[in-house]
């Protein structure tokens, strides 16, 4: 599991008020990240990962921003999402001796 906290996603999303449904959608959305990457990146996904960080916060974005009516998507960041996968993929292809 990716080593988010609540309090990150909140920040990032600009969130500075407590509300329990929403941060019981921000730890769903969580876990719904965490599986996404699974299916795009792998099973053993280097969750420390800066990117795969950031991938998440972006899914976690999409998913609460569709749900405010909020359209932020745009071609830069769809660009950068598969950017980000497409590395992390690859990096995961190469073993600890350097083979493929």
């Amino acid at each position: 599991m990716l080593g988010l906290k609540l309090e990150d996603i909140k920040t990032e999303l600009g969130i500075d008020y407590s509300d329990e449904s929403v941060d019981a959608r921000l730890n769903r959305y969580l876990l719904i990240a965490d599986a996404w990457l699974k299916g795009a990146i792998g099973e053993n996904y280097p969750t420390s990962d800066e990117r795969a960080k950031q991938l998440a916060l972006l899914i976690i974005e999409g998913l609460f921003d569709r749900n405010s009516n909020s359209v932020k998507e745009n071609a830069t960041i769809n660009k950068l999402k598969q950017d980000f996968i497409m590395q992390l993929q690859c990096e995961s292809l190469v073993f600890e001796d350097g083979s493929i």
